[in-house]
C-alpha cells in the first residue's frame, strides 16, 4: 500500500485562530491506514490559518487514537466523536462546528499533494467568491478492478479552466455542457457564511450525497469559479465506497438525490436559457437509479416504495419498475 508522507509525531503549531482561514472537515470512519497521510497534507499547508475539524463516525479500528494523538500536538485539530451515523451527518456536523471563514472538506483516506491553500484562499478573497472550484487527480491503492479504474483514472480532471467569475448555475450549465460537471464535495472551496446561510444540507442515510448537496449549494451561489489545478488526490481502493458499492444502496442514494434536486431545480428562479441544461444534470442521477434497478431483488424495491413515500417518488419507482419490465426493443 503506497505512502505519501513519511510518518512522524505532528510538530507543535500555533495557537487556534478565532475565526482562522479555512476550516477543512474530515468525516472519519475506520481510516487509520490513510490518516497520516491526510493529516499530514494538511497540516503541511503554508500561509492560511488553519483549523482541522475530524469528526470520528463511531470507528471501530485504531482512527481515534490517531486523530486524538494528532489533536494533543497540534492545537488546530479538533476531534469530535460520534456514534455510527454516516457520512452524511459526519459532514453536516463538521460544518455546524466550523470557524474558518471558508471550508473545505477532505476524505479521510485522501489527501492534498501539494502546497496549493493559500493559492486558493488569495484567488477567493480577490474575486469575493462564493466558491472556487478546482481540479483532482485519481491514483491506484491496491487490487481495484480493471472497469472501476478505467472508470475513475481521469474522471475527476476537467477539459479546462473556467476562471472568469459566474453564477454557480451558470458554472453548471458550462461544465455540464463540456462534459466537465463534477458533484464531488472535495473539489472546491466555499464561504462559509455562504455555505450556512443557503440552508443546505448532507442527506443523512444515504451514498451519492455530492450530488443534491453540490447541485442546490451552486444553484445558490451568486459567484464563482475553477481553476484547473489537481488540489486534490483522490485514492481508488479496493473497500472504499465507490469500489464496494451495493446495488440496493446505490439505487437508493441516487433515487432521493434525484427526488431533493428535482425541487431544488422546481423551487430555483431560472436564469434564462439554463434550466434544460440543469435538467440533464437531475435526470443523470435517475439514469444512476435506472441503470442498476433490476438488478434489486424483491425486498430491495419494497424498501424503496417504503421509504420514497411522496407522489414524485412513486411516480419515478413506477417508471423505474414499468422500464425493467418491458420486454427489450428489436
Amino acid at each position: 500500500m503506497p505512502r505519501f508522507f513519511t510518518e512522524r509525531e505532528p510538530t507543535p503549531a500555533p495557537r487556534r485562530e478565532t475565526e482562522p482561514d479555512v476550516t477543512v472537515v474530515i468525516p472519519v470512519y475506520n481510516s487509520e491506514s490513510w490518516l497520516d497521510d491526510c493529516l499530514s497534507s494538511v497540516l503541511a499547508q503554508t500561509g492560511p490559518s488553519l483549523e482541522v475539524v475530524c469528526i470520528d463516525d463511531g470507528s471501530t479500528d485504531s482512527s481515534s487514537e490517531v486523530l486524538d494523538r494528532y489533536a494533543r500536538l497540534d492545537p488546530r485539530v479538533t476531534v469530535v466523536h460520534q456514534p455510527n451515523s454516516g457520512q452524511s451527518v459526519a459532514r453536516n456536523r463538521g460544518l455546524d462546528e466550523a470557524k474558518g471563514r471558508y471550508v473545505v472538506f477532505l476524505d479521510s483516506d485522501d489527501f492534498w499533494p501539494s502546497d496549493s491553500l493559500a493559492t486558493l484562499v488569495a484567488d477567493a478573497d480577490a474575486e469575493n467568491l462564493d466558491m472556487l472550484l478546482f481540479d483532482c487527480f485519481s491514483f491506484r491503492d491496491g487490487a481495484v478492478p480493471e472497469a472501476v479504474w478505467t472508470r475513475y483514472a481521469h474522471y475527476y480532471q476537467r477539459s479546462r479552466e473556467y476562471r472568469e467569475p459566474r453564477s454557480g448555475a451558470q458554472m453548471i450549465v458550462d461544465m455540464r455542457r463540456n462534459r466537465d460537471y463534477r458533484p464531488h464535495v472535495g473539489m472546491y472551496l466555499t464561504r462559509t457564511d455562504f455555505a450556512r446561510g443557503a440552508g443546505v444540507t448532507f442527506i443523512p442515510g444515504i451514498v451519492h450525497q455530492d450530488n443534491p448537496y453540490t447541485f442546490a449549494l451552486m444553484l445558490r451561489a451568486q459567484r464563482t469559479a475553477h481553476r484547473r489545478d489537481d488540489i486534490y488526490a483522490r485514492r481508488i481502493r479496493a473497500g472504499s465506497t465507490i469500489t464496494a458499492l451495493a446495488d440496493a444502496n446505490s439505487v437508493k442514494g441516487y433515487l432521493l438525490s434525484f427526488l431533493d434536486m428535482s425541487e431544488e431545480l422546481r423551487n430555483w428562479s431560472p436564469e434564462p436559457g439554463l434550466t434544460s441544461t440543469l435538467a440533464e444534470v437531475v435526470y443523470g442521477t435517475f439514469e444512476g437509479a435506472h441503470k442498476k434497478f433490476a438488478s434489486l431483488p424483491r425486498e430491495a424495491v419494497a424498501e424503496l416504495h417504503s421509504l420514497a413515500t411522496s407522489p414524485d417518488a412513486q411516480i419515478a419507482l413506477q417508471i423505474l419498475t414499468k422500464a425493467h419490465a418491458s420486454p427489450p426493443r428489436r
